[in-house]
């Protein structure tokens, strides 16, 4: 009995089957190639990217009771920060020596800020906000992190690409610190300073007319340190010591440099 009674419920379940309307093979082949949408990231508005210009003032907008961390390159130490208003806000060089923690004391204090690297300037407008009390177009600043072009970029010109018959390395060297270069080369377009291994990272600054030092970005390869142009004169500076550096040969030195 129980035999014929699965018997005639299959039959009954072809005949259904039979009655329904046929499914179209697009639509089957449709259906199998929807898949669920993938979530498109979100960047969290309170982390903000800065992208590094020289030249540029970057706006801060900070609120009471919260503390922003300014993230600067791995490769860079601070050296000095210059605000204008200390009072009305808590400034501090963390640990790293590249991050720096910002955070108001005071509602609508307004403050311009600099800070000097080995390797860096940077310049800021600080604005206190008061108390964060929502909104939809509005959002604390936990992170502020910046980017570098020079550093996500290599060169064309990059010292992998230099050709030895172009070299020169006819330059003299003043001064004992750590970071003395063992020696430094050019090939008429990039000057690279070979360092001792695991010396510090000095500032290097290119020495012109009347002794006037300009600081130059540079950027690190293993020991080398590396910056686009030449120059006969070079000062390499952390804090307080420096070494000279002078190119001979044709252009002989015929001129004292002046370290302040």
């Amino acid at each position: 009995m129980f035999k014929h009674t699965a018997v005639l419920l299959l039959l009954g379940a072809g005949a259904a089957l039979a009655n329904q309307a046929p499914i179209s093979s697009t639509k089957s082949v449709s259906a199998l190639r929807q898949k669920p949408a993938a979530a498109v990231p979100v960047s969290d508005p309170r982390i903000r990217h800065f992208a590094y210009n020289e030249n540029k003032v970057y706006r801060l907008d900070l609120y009471l009771k919260s503390v922003t961390a300014l993230q600067l390159s791995q490769s860079e130490e601070i050296e000095s920060i210059l605000i204008g208003d200390s009072a009305s806000w808590e400034v501090v060089k963390l640990k790293a020596g590249n991050v720096v923690s910002i955070k108001p004391t005071l509602p609508s204090a307004t403050t311009n800020m600099t800070i000097y690297t080995n390797r860096r300037v940077y310049t800021f407008e600080l604005r206190s906000m008061g108390e964060f009390t929502g909104g939809a177009n509005a959002a604390p600043l936990f992170r502020s992190i910046f980017t570098y072009a020079d550093e996500e970029k290599p060169k064309q010109n990059s010292d992998a690409s230099l050709r030895p018959d172009r070299l020169r390395a006819d330059y003299l060297f003043s001064g004992d610190s750590a970071f003395r270069p063992r020696w430094v080369q050019d090939d008429g377009r990039q000057t690279m300073f070979f360092l001792p291994e695991g010396a510090p990272r000095p500032a290097v600054f290119k020495v012109g007319p009347g002794n006037k030092e300009q600081l130059i970005n540079s950027r690190t390869n293993a020991n080398q340190i590396i910056v686009d142009g030449t120059s006969d004169y070079w000062i390499l500076r952390i804090g307080n010591e420096s070494v000279c550096i002078g190119r001979t040969g044709p252009t002989r030195l015929n001129r004292n440099v002046t370290v302040r």
